[in-house]
């Protein structure tokens, strides 16, 4: 047996090498391939030997199996297959004895795996590493350390009786956190700087430490210890810290020769004796930080100091690189590191879901019961905010072996206007899912996916400016609705032909093709559909009238920019959808180009605020120069050019009917061609009222490209 099977056997029995020797049965020597284990399984003896090269093994349960897998390029029996110990269960019924050869090797025991009977490793030459990340020893835990800078570190694991540690040569480090024991635990280091951090450790029996030769530091943070806690440290400078602990047996500190520093720290309970011995040294210093407790009573001897060094402390306990506390975060990152084997970016997507993808990549859709797909590293552990309360508190799922992931949550709407007379109308169905995942290394990678649930038409209106959706409000507008949607063969062509920066911008009024502006050609005005319960905020889709009378909409409509109610709900104008998803981004990035004046130019008064995507500038520099110069008479239709070659340079009207035809600007007033007669004769659409003599024109065409033109507005989802 590894450990006595009785306490009084414990107390009457020291632990000694032999008791780790007796678990791990040295095979007998073999020639073995390079970074390859023996994996052998005889009953309840699970035995795993490493080669004299660089070895990393993972003891784990995965799948619902024990395995012994080899990372790092490591083989297990010269293989890559993982050597499976049980299957159907994450337990192992047996002892496990680990022996380590040559090389700088590494063991983890990892994902809640149990061993059931006594665990043992013994290390030999070189850096050796064992480590556990949530293991439970159920039959204690043993590390037999050689020659070498060997590290221990157990997180959040359990061992169920006797935890033994024994090191020899080299620089040591011991790291325990979160860990419960229940039971004892006795460790002894040799020589070497060695490092022993506990921290939040509970531990039922007693702690023995002794510390070997040079310098050795030891830290207790945040633990209980439920026996006898005793500290031997031997020569040279040593360091020991006590810090918000609860000793509920009695503590012996003794720290040898040399310069030591004994430091207790704040909130620390000893409800039995403490006594604090230091060494020879002709500096020694034991100092207690207030406010602590001592119910046992204390005894301090043999120090020359109530305060400990600072840069002590500093350099050897706190400091992040150099510090015990430091040393022993960076061990327990190197073993959590080990989990993650295959690093995956977080993605995520909702593809298994009926809908259509929108501007910014917003999915619309009418599932409420909503799929959420990704992948990300193997095992982490996803998490989802779908209500936007900051907390990931709506769903949790774990990836899978190769990082696949589902998540289910339900959508919801919410209140589009929530300064109306409706507390929660439930017509925005906007909302972003944020998703997070959290691998075993404990790395948190973050994720986005906003979708919009809609209940009602979806409108797709697609301009050469970009394409949003627009959700109609069947059920409190239908008739507002009808009417649109009867005008969607006349809107394709349509413009925005009015644009008020902070206002609206509105469209359904006007057609461009070929280079000529039209009406869109109208039916009977609708009656009025206002809902109080509805509002002209921003974002909302609204209906146009002429002048005062609020049922002379027909074709037109407005997107307001802004929240216009205040004005535009006492007319009152009907608002009978919104722009969804991220939609208002291209609303807003039509307001925001430049607006003309085409009033004159195309006879139209409609045409005041005209936003247009290549400007024709009559008070800037010109988007094209004519070549020449040229002279026209007041009361004359008639441009006459020196030098100029308007054949090549401009289009008429006449010479290409109905299409793209040339505007000119002389001295700042704009002209439609008519017709060209030559190169240095032309004839425009309307008599100047100013004579102009060998002053240089500009030109440029009514292009449809440069205006904000819809080649579709038509419904989508509509089988969805």
């Amino acid at each position: 047996m590894l450990f006595p099977r009785s306490n009084r056997q414990r107390q009457n029995r020291k632990p000694t090498s032999r008791d780790c020797s007796e678990t791990v049965q040295v095979l007998e020597p073999r020639e073995l391939l390079a970074g390859n284990a023996v994996v052998t399984l005889a009953g309840s003896q699970l035995t795993i030997v490493g080669d004299a090269e660089a070895n990393t093994i993972e003891i784990t349960a995965l799948d619902n199996q024990v395995l012994v897998r080899g990372l790092e390029n490591t083989t297990i029996n010269g293989g890559t297959a993982a050597f499976v110990v049980a299957s159907g269960t994450a337990s192992f019924n047996g002892n496990v004895a680990v022996y380590l050869n040559a090389g700088n090797d590494t063991v983890l025991f990892s994902r809640n795996v149990q061993i059931l009977g006594a665990t043992g490793v013994e290390g030999a030459a070189g850096n050796d590493s064992v480590g556990s990340t949530g293991a439970t020893f159920a039959g204690g835990f043993a590390f037999l350390g050689e020659t070498g800078n060997d590290r221990l570190s157990l997180q959040d694991s359990t061992i169920g009786s006797l935890l033994w540690v024994r090191t020899n040569q080299g620089d040591d480090l011991i790291s325990l956190e979160d860990v419960t024991i229940n039971g004892r635990i006795w460790m002894k280091t040799g020589t070497g700087s060695d490092g022993v951090a506990l921290n939040r450790v509970t531990v039922t029996d007693r702690v023995t430490m002794n510390t070997g030769l040079d310098q050795d530091d030891v830290s207790i943070q945040g633990s209980t210890i439920g026996g006898r806690l005793k500290i031997r440290t031997k020569r040279h400078a040593d360091v020991v810290m006590l810090d918000e602990n609860t000793f509920n047996g009695p503590v012996s500190l003794n720290t040898g020769s040399g310069e030591d520093n004994t430091q207790i720290r704040s909130t620390n309970t000893f409800n039995r004796l403490i006594r604090v011995k230091s060494g020879d040294g002709s500096n020694d210093a034991v100092e207690v930080v207030n406010p602590n407790t001592f119910n046992g009573g204390r005894e301090f001897s043999r120090h020359e100091s109530n305060t400990a060094s600072p840069s002590v402390m500093s350099t050897r306990i706190d400091n992040t690189t150099t510090g015990v506390i430091g040393k022993a975060t960076a061990s327990n990152t190197f073993f959590n590191q080990l989990l993650v084997t295959s690093p995956q970016t977080l993605t995520v997507n909702g593809n298994r879901n009926a809908g259509v993808s929108s501007t910014g990549n917003v999915l619309i859709t009418r599932a409420t019961s909503f799929i959420v797909d990704g992948t990300t590293t193997p095992r982490s552990t996803v998490t989802i905010d779908s209500d936007g309360d900051g907390q990931f508190d709506d769903g949790t799922a774990t990836a899978d072996g190769a990082g696949a992931f589902t998540l289910t949550v339900t959508l919801t709407r919410r209140d589009l206007d929530t300064g109306d007379s409706v507390a929660n109308d439930q017509r925005n169905g906007f909302q972003t899912l944020a998703v997070r995942s959290t691998d075993e290394a404990g790395s948190v990678q973050n994720a986005t996916l906003a979708v919009d649930l809609v209940q009602n038409t979806v409108v797709r209106m697609v301009s050469n400016e970009g394409t949003y959706e627009v959700e109609l409000f069947d059920n409190i507008t239908p008739n507002t609705v009808a009417n649109f949607m009867s005008y969607f063969s006349q809107y394709t062509g349509s413009i925005i032909h009015r644009s008020v920066s902070n206002f609206v911008i509105q469209g359904g009024g006007f057609t461009i093709n070929n280079g000529v502006i039209d009406n869109v050609n109208t039916s009977a005005p609708i009656t009025n559909e206002f809902n109080n319960t509805t509002s002209n905020i921003r974002g909302t889709l609204s209906m146009a009238q002429l002048g005062g009378d609020i049922n002379s909409g027909t074709s037109q409509w407005f997107v307001n920019l802004a929240d216009n109610g205040s004005t535009l709900d006492a007319v009152p104008h009907t608002v009978f959808g919104r722009v969804i998803g991220n939609g208002m981004t291209v609303v807003d990035a039509i307001a925001a180009l430049n607006k003309f004046n085409f009033a004159n130019v195309t006879g139209v008064s409609a045409l005041n605020e005209l936003p247009r995507r290549a400007p024709f500038d009559v008070n800037g520099q010109p988007e094209q120069p004519l070549t020449g110069t040229v002279s026209i008479s007041n009361g004359s239709n008639v441009v006459t050019g020196t030098g100029t070659v308007f054949t090549q340079e401009l289009t008429s009207i006449n010479g290409n009917p109905g299409g793209s035809r040339s505007r000119i600007s002389i001295n700042g007033t704009i002209f439609n061609v008519q017709s060209i007669t030559s190169d240095t004769q032309l004839v425009v659409s309307a008599n100047s009222t100013v004579t102009a003599s060998n002053v240089q024109a500009r030109t440029d065409n009514l292009v449809d490209s440069e205006f904000v033109r819809f080649t579709s507005i038509s419904e989508i989802l509509d089988q969805v």
